[in-house]
């Protein structure tokens, strides 16, 4: 009796915790990644977009987030939030056009900690986009 209410009050908890954190995901004021605070897109739009997926790891040793998102107006949301980023340093890493309806935009910045590098990378394709964030080592050249 007593093991069966203690998983059950354990897979309640869990499903609470996964729960509270899809819906968090919506309300992300800021990408974290220690000293580095980057304003998320809902922050700069000024709404709270669907989360459609979270996925935050480590791929060959590079730190990453990543935040998928539904929306209607996605042109309108990446312009806004791409153009956001150049005015506050982030350098165009590669050619994007919004307008395409599919692809990929990249952004760079010097890390707060020294020796690395921030990286968004914007996957876009009609009505949704991934915003991810990758830390690494490296430097940027400001030509």
């Amino acid at each position: 009796m007593y093991k069966k209410s203690s998983v059950l009050m354990i897979l309640l908890l869990i499903s609470v915790l996964l729960l509270s954190a899809c819906g968090s995901a919506e309300k992300l004021t800021e990408y974290d990644f220690g000293t580095d605070k980057i304003p998320s897109v809902n922050t700069v739009l000024g709404k709270e977009l669907k989360v459609t997926g979270v996925d935050v790891g480590t791929s060959d040793g590079v730190q990453y987030k990543q935040y998928t998102y539904e929306t209607t107006s996605m042109v309108e949301d990446l312009a806004e939030y791409t153009t956001f980023l150049r005015n506050n340093g982030w350098l165009v890493l590669t050619d994007y056009n919004f307008y395409d309806g599919s692809g990929e935009a990249q952004l760079g910045i010097d890390s707060a900690d020294n020796g690395k590098i921030l990286i968004i990378s914007i996957a876009f394709q009609n009505d949704r986009y991934a915003i991810r964030v990758n830390k690494l080592e490296g430097s940027l050249s400001y030509n």
